[in-house]
């Protein structure tokens, strides 16, 4: 199967590990407010809608008046620290460095666009994407359709020459919304469970079995070892 000619990549839990960095800001907002922390697990269960969400669903309905605060707080927070933990995944930069040399790469990410870029730039992979694209002014980016086909666009590629690779459901569906085929990472057997039931074009368990799904990428990774 011929490689596609843009990669999209999700951001979090996708090519990076920033469970720890978020959680820890959003309990910091929480605390400024005088409210009781969360757990890390019930944090990141809210990961994955944008920032704005995350801190809506720490807070509940019945504190949404704080929310503006706690978007304060937590961003104080967050920029000071957002690499003090934040990894990249395995196998991402290997991977990406194969899938650079021959197609286009760009994220899409529900997280701040500030945040993406000054996080990606701190983890070496920045000048591996074309386009980075994140939340705007509160408007996050998955699963509108119009930004992922303004970036098709934007780059010269179509959507059936696209390939949008995450680990949520987000991901699939946007892909979808746009005529793009999507690969889905689920590194659990219940994730994978959730995520098979939105019908991605492929699922694979970590990065680098990306490159598998591709006889020419398989190729070049074998050459290259």
């Amino acid at each position: 199967m011929k490689p596609p000619a843009l990669f999209v990549f999700d951001l979090d839990g996708t090519l990076i590990d920033s469970r720890t960095d978020l959680a820890n800001a959003a309990n910091a907002a929480l605390e400024r407010l005088g409210l009781p922390r969360l757990s890390k697990e019930v944090i990141v269960s809210y990961i994955g809608d944008g920032i704005d969400a995350l801190l809506r669903r720490c807070l509940t309905e019945e504190r949404l008046n704080l929310f503006e605060r706690a978007r304060s707080y937590f961003g104080a927070y967050y920029r000071e620290h957002l690499l003090d933990h934040t990894t990249l995944l395995p196998e991402v930069r290997e991977t990406l460095e194969i899938l650079r040399r021959q197609s286009q790469l760009a994220v899409l990410t529900n997280k701040s666009e500030p945040y993406a870029r000054r996080i990606l730039e701190g983890l070496g992979v920045a000048s591996l994407f074309t386009v980075i694209v994140g939340e705007r002014n509160g408007k996050v980016t998955k699963p509108d359709p119009e930004v992922l086909k303004a970036l098709t666009e934007q780059l010269g590629v179509s959507s059936n020459a696209t390939l949008m690779v995450g680990d949520g459901e987000n991901d699939i569906l946007v892909a979808r919304a746009v005529g793009c085929r999507s690969c889905a990472i689920a590194d659990s057997g219940e994730k994978r469970h959730l995520l098979e039931s939105f019908g991605p074009d492929f699922l694979i368990h970590k990065m680098g079995e990306l490159l598998g799904i591709f006889e020419d990428l398989h190729k070049k990774s074998l050459n290259g070892r």
